[in-house]
C-alpha cells in the first residue's frame, strides 16, 4: 500500500464512530524500566489471574517476558530509551536496533520518559514499520481518542500514569476519580512493575529506593528486597486494584494496544 494512500485510510478510520465515543475502553500496560526477574514474578503473580492481557513495552532481555508472551499471555511493544546517556545505544538507529530484538515482533512502541521527535518517529515509521506510539501522558483526561500523528503513527495517549499521579500528589481513593474514569474514550492505564510491586505511596517512596542502588542492584533487585521495602499501607497498587474493579462493576470492555490499532485500519492491514 503506498504511503499517501494509507494515510487517507487512516485518516478514515480515526473519524468512524466506535465504541469509545460512547463509552470507555481500557487497557492496561507497562514500561518495564529495566525490572528484575523477581519484581516481575511478583508482577505477573498480580496481573496475570485478572485475565486481561497487558501489553508490556519492554526495556532489556527476560526470560519471565519471554516466557509469557510465548504462553499467549501478554503483547510485547518497544520502551526504547532515546536520551544521551542510554544503556541502549549511541545513536537513534542504534537503540532502535538494541530494542527491536527484545520484541521483533513488535509493531507499537513508547519511549522512555515519552522522549519524542520527529527524527525517532519517522525513522520508527518509515525504516522499522512500526504503527502506533503511546508517548503522550494525560492526567485523566476524559474523551480520548487515537490520533493521527503526522509521522504516520497512531498515537494513543495515556489515560492514567502512576508516575504522573504520585507526582502530582493525587488522592489514592479510586471514587474521587469516578466520573472521569466513567467517561468515554480510550483509557489506556500506565503503570511500571517497581511502583507497582513496591505499592509507592507517593513519588518519593519511589525515587528513595531508586536513589540508594546502583543500576546493577536495581536490576537485580530480590525477593528479600521487595518485602523488606514493599509499602504496607494504602498505596499505587491498591488504587490501580481499585480502579480495575470499578472497570469490571461496570462490564467496560478490554483491549491489548494492537487490538486498539487493528479496531481503526483492520487485522489485514496491521502488520504491511
Amino acid at each position: 500500500m503506498e504511503r499517501k494512500d494509507r494515510i487517507m485510510r487512516l485518516l478514515d478510520g480515526i473519524q468512524r464512530k466506535y465504541i469509545w465515543d460512547e463509552e470507555p475502553v481500557f487497557c492496561i500496560t507497562s514500561d518495564i524500566d529495566w525490572a528484575s526477574e523477581a519484581v516481575m514474578s511478583s508482577y505477573f503473580d498480580y496481573i496475570l489471574p485478572m485475565r486481561r492481557k497487558p501489553t508490556l513495552f519492554v526495556t532489556h532481555n527476560s526470560p519471565l517476558i519471554e516466557e509469557r508472551f510465548k504462553e499467549g499471555l501478554i503483547d510485547r511493544g518497544l520502551h526504547p530509551n532515546f536520551m544521551d546517556g542510554s544503556s541502549h545505544g549511541n545513536s537513534f538507529r542504534e537503540i532502535a536496533d538494541t530494542c527491536r530484538a527484545f520484541a521483533p515482533e513488535s509493531y507499537g512502541f513508547r519511549s522512555h520518559r515519552a522522549f519524542d521527535v520527529t527524527d525517532i518517529t519517522h525513522m520508527m515509521h518509515n525504516d522499522y514499520g512500526y504503527k502506533y506510539v503511546s508517548n503522550q501522558i494525560t492526567i485523566m483526561q476524559p474523551n480520548v481518542k487515537p490520533i493521527l500523528h503526522e509521522s504516520g503513527l497512531i498515537n494513543y495517549p495515556v489515560f492514567f500514569e502512576d508516575g504522573t499521579h504520585l507526582y502530582n500528589e493525587l488522592d489514592l481513593s479510586v471514587c474521587l476519580f469516578d466520573k472521569y474514569i466513567t467517561s468515554p474514550g480510550v483509557k489506556i492505564l500506565s503503570f511500571h512493575p517497581m511502583n507497582f510491586v513496591f505499592n509507592s505511596p507517593s513519588y518519593l517512596y519511589m525515587r528513595s529506593i531508586k536513589d540508594t542502588l546502583t543500576r546493577e542492584q536495581f536490576n537485580n533487585i530480590d525477593e528479600h528486597t521487595i518485602k523488606r521495602l514493599a509499602n504496607k499501607s494504602k498505596g499505587i497498587r491498591d488504587f490501580i486494584f481499585d480502579m480495575i474493579d470499578m472497570i469490571e462493576k461496570n462490564g467496560y470492555k478490554w483491549y491489548t494496544m494492537n487490538e486498539l490499532y487493528d479496531l481503526v485500519l483492520g487485522e489485514k492491514y496491521a502488520r504491511t
